[in-house]
């Protein structure tokens, strides 16, 4: 057999499959019309409880309207993921449906890092400082910083701090949060996170009495290196209860008072 014969039975094969693909999907969609939605299945890709089934029923229904009863083929699914991800909460979603009739939503809620609170009124903030409120009735298992937090958010307010410098000052409060995490010495002795008027952060230290001045967040690991050369140097000489109040926010000092 030639060359020219074996392309020219190859290229009808091809053109066959092809055909026979293009009838089999046109078969498929014809089907898919015939279908109309009958349930929702919501499926949480994480383990958090910000929403829930019910609450993503009822977003949909409030925003969406009716979808039981629609045709497979026309059912909004980049509408309803627009609607889904429009909540605080949601971080992403994906919306596909079955040949059974099934419409099926996956949700990944917004994963808090930190939480920020000043008096009665408070936020989250995701890994990348994105805000977001607190859920009424589900609080999150993550570190809480409290005191004078800058910037005035309004109640329900999601997205960015508003100016740079807002920002940057929750960039570095994460900064400061995962080098305690991250950290085998400081993840479980650091029992509190207090921001002053000034601006100063406050640390406190499971079973201590002493109030940690850090000053701002930066220069994190040489600021802790100071905490722990007051434990290994000073606290041994002077003793328990002796300083009220350990200063390590200046340059190469370890300032010590007796009073707050």
């Amino acid at each position: 057999m030639t060359g020219i014969a074996r392309y020219a039975i190859a290229a009808t094969v091809a053109a066959a499959f092809a055909t026979g693909m293009c009838f089999l999907l046109h078969e498929t969609r014809e089907q898919r019309s015939l279908i109309a939605c009958n349930a929702l299945s919501v499926n949480f890709m994480d383990s958090l409880r910000f929403v829930s089934e019910q609450d993503i029923r009822e977003f949909i229904a409030a925003s969406y309207g009716d979808y039981i009863g629609q045709r497979l083929d026309s059912v909004g699914l980049a509408r309803i993921e627009e609607i889904l991800e429009s909540k605080s909460a949601v971080m992403n979603t994906e919306a596909w449906l079955s040949d059974d009739g099934t419409l099926h939503v996956d949700i990944t809620q917004r994963a808090p890092a930190l939480r920020f609170q000043n008096g009665e009124k408070g936020f989250y903030v995701d890994d990348r400082g994105y805000i977001f409120p607190l859920h009424p009735s589900y609080t999150a298992p993550v570190p809480v910083v409290n005191g004078s937090i800058p910037g005035r958010m309004e109640e329900g307010y999601k997205g960015e701090a508003g100016s740079v410098e807002e920002r940057m000052w929750i960039q570095g409060m994460l900064g400061l949060n995962g080098y305690i995490t991250g950290s085998k010495l400081w993840k479980y002795r650091i029992s509190g996170i207090d921001v002053r008027d000034n601006g100063d952060i406050l640390l406190t230290i499971n079973g201590r009495d002493e109030i940690f001045i850090f000053g701002d967040s930066g220069s994190t690991a040489e600021k802790f290196s100071k905490i722990g050369k007051y434990f290994d140097y000073i606290l041994p000489d002077k003793g328990d209860g002796y300083y009220k109040t350990v200063n390590v926010k200046y340059n190469k000092q370890i300032v010590c008072r007796k009073d707050m």
